[in-house]
Order: C-alpha cells, then sequence, then structure tokens
C-alpha cells in the first residue's frame, strides 16, 4: 500500500455529490481490516494456515518436521522457525507482494 494522501477542494463541493474512494487508505477505520485481508490471502497462497486461538499468527510447516511461524502486529511481521531456507524464500516472496524491508534479527 502506497503512503498517499487524497483531498477535496472544499470550496467547489456540492451537496448533492457523494463522493467514493476506491482504495483503502491509511488512517480511515477500514485500513487495518483492509491491511489484514491482503496480508492474510497473500499467506494462504503461500501454504501458511491461520492459528485458531491467534488470528495474527501463521504457521507453514513443510516435509522433514521444517516449520516456519509468522507473527503480525500492525504492519511489523516477526517470523522464527527451524529451516533457513524457508526464511529465505519467505523473504523474498514478502519482498516481491510488498514494499518492505528486512531489518533483520530482533
Amino acid at each position: 500500500m502506497s503512503n498517499q494522501h487524497f483531498y477535496m477542494d472544499m470550496s467547489k463541493r456540492s451537496e448533492e455529490k457523494v463522493y467514493r474512494l476506491k482504495k483503502a487508505l491509511y488512517g480511515l477505520k477500514q485500513a487495518p481490516r483492509a491491511w489484514y485481508s491482503r496480508i492474510e490471502a497473500c499467506f494462504m497462497r503461500m501454504g501458511f494456515e491461520k492459528c485458531d486461538y491467534e488470528h495474527t499468527l501463521f504457521i507453514k510447516t513443510d516435509q522433514g518436521g521444517k516449520i516456519l511461524i509468522v507473527s503480525m502486529y500492525v504492519d511489523d511481521l516477526i517470523y522464527i522457525g527451524n529451516d533457513p531456507v524457508m526464511f529465505t524464500s519467505f523473504v523474498s516472496s514478502m519482498k516481491q507482494e510488498f514494499d518492505m524491508t528486512d531489518i533483520g534479527k530482533m
């Protein structure tokens, strides 16, 4: 999502018109829900399962006991697992889908 600002020139407004924005914007009540829906769909496409008890926790398992766990807090992601190849693949996929930066280990 880009951080764009939209405004109307209120001096030219007409009481009979309704304006509709076609995308979610930061600062609106619906923006967090739109962000969550978008990233949740991305995780599902990548083969993650959503935790039944914590809706911001996603788990991906592979053959041989490999696991990747991603926790989301607002617009930050923390991931942990036992396979560096899964880490690299995850970060690469996320960078292709979203404008993001990997700041490294905690």
